[in-house]
């Protein structure tokens, strides 16, 4: 080092210029002029300076080998390559000169270490989450670029946090002969400053609260903590235009300023709006349809003559338009939009023109993702088919009866391109969910004292595919429930599609019994062991028709002395055989997780009669559900159902 270059040793601002200028040396890309000439050969590749970089990683990189001619842009383009490596602060290349040519020697020096990751300054902030967010440690290569990087994560927190005048610094010391350097953080965290209050001028068409409302910033309260973060605020002016934007007033303008009160542990927040005029829709014109009449295509749009105009809006209108057609098998249809301000009237003219194009059939149907679930599993949900026209309602039913199968966690479709025309492929990509489950718990309750559950199910069963048992959309479901007065076991087993036909088959086995136990008013024992058979049939895509048959014993015994005579009659062995039907009606868009639609049932079991059996009864039931969306994130559901049951003995 020159010694007009060397500072103090051991100082920190030694430390940066060793390492920052590389050593003072001639440093960056620039290396020592080679002697050798174009047409010299190579005769050796040797790598000089590396101490703690194996000299083999570095002769991976290099293209200059042993026994081709030398070339300058060939030891340009490793000087590049080896600094990419990312362990250098200079690379140069020297040649010695040999009886029959040259070696050619790269001199390197090599990035320091970091010896220590010194903290200074730091109260709020523990030094574990500081090394997390600051990402360079002990044993890595100093690299001001990775420093910078760490220093910006932290100042973020830390602004996140409401220390806005927090300051970071880095310093280093050097200990040349072992090629290591300390780093030194300094923290300055500065008072956390807290938003006493957020004043809003200009606004004439909204209250201050309805504007305070769109932020995410919020004045310092019992219930909030009042941080100021300077990137939350830019969002926040972003917030506020677009609520305006939606209510019609497309030039507003929203400038914020910040002061800090002379404690400087206040912040005030003042906001400027200029909210500009209030655009109403005047003239809405469409042109170009033929295939559908203009007051149909105008029954479907929200933005009509003097309501607001709303970009929004002019989207969900676009939307409209587009499914209507494709409804119809016009998927390409392209809907344009014109606007233009009336000067005269202040309003915002509208003209739609619609490129209606031709009618498309589907030319194949691809899948994709269904890695366990079998193919015909999900075609047979489809309720559109190759040659079909593209029908947009059918396929938004097909994705829906998808949904219901319970096996997938995202459906979605696309179209792709053919040669042959007006034909397109319908690509439906699933995501599958997992369909098996194994639940156990327990617990306690006045009734049935201690209770343990153990359940397995396999929604996707596939009774044929051993090892795995997945893929044919079978259900199969086995359950153990044991208590201080119960004890019962349930198997059931569900073919939706028996031998390839829309039949759905099931059958039940179970085995119940409920223990005597005064404690809880049960003055009697009770064991029914049967099962039954289903059959079930959808005579729509929405209507259903279910039929089941039942055949159990039960058995009363130790009925206790003080019991009804009514109890006591029942005391003993009966066999009940029961057959029952199900009628539904089923709109939900989801049944597993419904936003919209409804659900209604009808049902009649009747027992003994023709079916034999040691006893007579009916029973008729009716219900439904009704589901309706409210807002974006809840939804209002609403049940009713009616019972109605005879017995003869």
């Amino acid at each position: 080092m020159p010694s007009g270059c060397r500072p103090r040793p051991g100082s920190r601002l030694a430390g940066i210029l060793v390492i920052l200028g590389g050593f003072c040396s001639a440093g960056g890309m620039s290396s020592v002029p080679v002697a050798a000439q174009e047409d010299q050969r190579v005769l050796g590749v040797d790598v000089r300076g590396t101490q703690t970089i194996a000299q083999e990683t570095c002769l991976a990189q290099i293209q200059t080998r042993p026994g081709m001619v030398y070339s300058d842009s060939v030891t340009s383009e490793d000087i590049r390559r080896l600094y990419a490596l990312g362990y250098f602060t200079d690379v140069r290349v020297e040649t010695e000169p040999l009886p029959e040519g040259v070696r050619v020697v790269f001199v390197v020096i090599e990035k320091p270490t970091i010896e220590a990751v010194v903290w200074e300054g730091a109260r709020r902030l523990q030094e574990k989450r500081l090394s997390e967010l600051f990402g360079v440690k002990a044993g890595d290569l100093y690299d001001p670029r990775k420093i910078k990087t760490g220093v910006d994560q932290l100042t973020a927190e830390y602004r996140r946090k409401g220390y806005a005048n927090v300051e970071l610094a880095t310093s280093t010391t050097v200990d040349e002969d072992a090629n290591t350097v300390t780093l030194y953080v300094v923290i300055h965290e500065g008072p956390r400053m807290r938003i006493k209050d957020i004043l809003v001028e200009g606004n004439l068409a909204f209250p201050d609260g309805r504007i305070r409302k769109v932020m995410k910033t919020k004045r310092k309260r019992w219930y909030s903590s009042g941080t100021y973060n300077e990137q939350v605020l830019r969002e926040d002016l972003e917030r506020i235009r677009a609520f305006y934007h939606q209510q019609g007033y497309q030039d507003v303008a929203v400038e914020s300023q910040v002061l800090a009160d002379p404690s400087g542990k206040w912040l005030y927040i003042h906001l400027t709006v200029t909210e500009g005029l209030q655009h109403r829709v005047g003239r809405v014109s469409l042109t170009g349809n033929v295939l559908f009449p203009e007051r149909e295509l105008y029954a479907l749009l929200a933005l009509k003559p003097g309501a607001v105009y709303q970009t929004e809006a002019l989207q969900n209108d676009l939307r409209a338009i587009k499914q209507y057609y494709g409804d119809a098998g016009y998927i390409n249809a392209e809907v344009v939009p014109e606007t233009q301000l009336d000067e005269a009237t202040k309003r915002v003219d509208l003209t739609l023109t619609i490129v209606e194009h031709e009618l498309t059939y589907i030319h194949r149907i691809d899948l994709h993702g269904n890695i366990r679930t079998k193919d015909v599993v999900v075609r047979r949900e489809m309720r559109v088919y190759p040659g079909d026209v593209f029908d947009g309602k059918k396929i938004r039913r097909s994705i829906e009866r998808l949904y219901n199968l319970g096996f997938f966690e995202e459906v979605s479709v696309d179209t792709e391109p053919t040669e042959a025309p007006n034909h397109e492929h319908l690509l439906v990509e699933v995501k599958e969910a997992k369909t098996g489950s194994f639940s156990f718990g327990g617990g306690y309750s006045s009734v049935d004292k201690l209770v343990g559950l153990v359940e397995i199910e396999q929604r996707n069963f596939d009774l044929m595919n051993a090892p795995t048992f997945v893929g044919a959309g079978q259900d199969l479901r086995f359950s153990v429930e044991i208590g201080s007065v119960r004890r019962f076991f349930d198997l059931s087993f569900t073919e939706p599609w028996i031998f390839g036909h829309p039949l759905s088959f099931g059958v039940d086995a179970y085995d119940r019994t409920l223990l005597r136990s005064e404690d809880v008013g049960l003055a009697y024992e009770e064991e029914r062991r049967g099962g039954g058979i289903r059959l079930g049939k959808e005579l729509t895509d929405t209507v259903r028709l279910d039929t089941s048959y039942q055949l159990f014993r039960t058995e009363i015994s130790d009925v206790v002395e003080q019991a009804s005579a009514d109890l006591k009659a029942e005391q003993g062995t009966n066999d009940v055989s029961v057959v029952g039907t199900l009628l539904s009606w089923d709109r939900r868009d989801n049944r597993f997780d419904p936003t919209k639609g409804f659900y209604l049932f009808s049902s009649a079991d009747l027992a003994g009669g023709l079916l034999a059996g040691d006893k007579e009864f009916y029973r008729l039931q009716a219900g439904g559900s009704l589901y309706v969306p409210h807002t974006e994130r809840f939804v209002l559901a609403a049940r009713l159902m009616g019972l109605e049951a005879a017995w003869n003995h």
